[in-house]
């Protein structure tokens, strides 16, 4: 399934906010595949000296990962298809 990245700027953002969106995230993306729209959250990393976050999902579409954001009311900057490297497959 393909993986996408999804870039946000969260200025101010506290500790529990991330964690709640993270719940929502989580959330929506289980109802979605309830309803036949397979969206998985995969990780998230926040910087926060730049405030950013990137948040991974696999999904069929790239409109699909923008719904499930959008259904959790996680604003975004740009949702992007990925390639994943690892160490193990170099």
């Amino acid at each position: 399934m393909p993986l996408f990245v999804v870039n946000r700027t969260l200025p101010g953002i506290t500790p529990d906010a991330l964690m709640s969106a993270g719940v929502r995230a989580k959330t929506c993306c289980a109802e979605m595949t309830q309803e036949g729209e397979s969206v998985r959250w995969v990780r998230s990393f926040f910087v926060p000296a730049t405030e950013q976050t990137h948040c991974y999902f696999e999904a069929a579409s790239k409109e699909a990962v923008e719904e499930a954001n959008n259904r959790a009311k996680i604003p975004f900057v740009d949702v992007a298809e990925v390639v994943e490297m690892t160490p193990e497959a170099v």
